[in-house]
Order: C-alpha cells, then structure tokens, then sequence
C-alpha cells in the first residue's frame, strides 16, 4: 500500500497566479468567473505553494473513485442477492410451518371430537345408571 501512494504522490509546484490580461476585455459573467477563479488559485497557492494540497486532493479523489465506483457496481447485485435469500428463507419458514401445523391441527380437530364424543358418551351412561336406578327404587320399596 505505501508503495502505491509513493508511486502516484508527486507534487508539483504551482506556477504564480497572474491575472488574464484580457480581463477588462471580457463580458461581465466571464470577469467575474475570471475573478473567482484568481481568487482561488491565489488562496491554493498561498496555503500550498508545492503543490501538495492539490496533490492530496487529486489521490483522496482516485481512491475515493476507487472505493466508490465498484461499491456502485457491487452493492446493488449483492442487495439483490441478500434480498432473495431473505425471502427464500421466509418461503421456506412458511412452507416448513405449514407442514408441521397441518397434522397437528389435524389431530387437534380428531382429539376434540374424539373427547366429544367420550364425554357425550359418560354422560349418557350417568343418565342411564340414573333412570335405572330410579326404575329399581319406584318398583320395590321393599323388595319383594
């Protein structure tokens, strides 16, 4: 890694800035473009005469392209990826759910009837030991 930033790290030093000296010459919009732009170049040179803040800019910028333009081009089929993986794992959650909650409901529903029909079936039996019972109490008090 230090051997590419050696490598591409090569200050210039920057030329004085002059004034165009077509300036007076120029319409309003360019002399005022011409303005800024003097401005600037003085400020540049004046913070860094040796060229090594325009060159710490130009390699921030390449390697921030660098990083940025295969993100761009990464993360989009990655996300898609991630995103299809998500709802295969949900399809495959419901459908795993569904498999194990149809024969349990399945045998909830015969359980239910199952104990349906086993407590309609004691108490008819209670109700048939009642009207026997009732019928032996009537017919003999005294059991003859």
């Amino acid at each position: 890694m230090r051997q590419i930033v050696i490598r591409r790290w090569q200050p210039e030093p920057l030329p004085e800035p002059e004034v165009d000296h077509d300036l007076p010459q120029l319409s309003a919009i360019e002399r005022s473009a011409e303005v800024i732009s003097f401005t600037c170049r003085r400020f540049e040179y004046w913070i860094s005469p040796q060229g090594v803040l325009r060159e710490w800019f130009k390699f921030n910028l390449r390697l921030a392209l660098g990083l940025v333009v295969p993100a761009m081009l990464v993360a989009p089929l990655v996300t898609l990826a991630l995103q299809q993986f998500n709802e295969w794992i949900d399809l495959i959650t419901r459908t795993t759910s569904n498999m194990v909650l149809v024969p349990l409901s399945a045998m909830l529903v015969i359980g239910l009837i199952c104990g349906l029909i086993s407590i309609g079936k004691s108490i008819l039996t209670m109700r048939l030991r009642q009207q026997q019972q009732q019928q032996q109490q009537r017919r003999d008090p005294y059991n003859y």
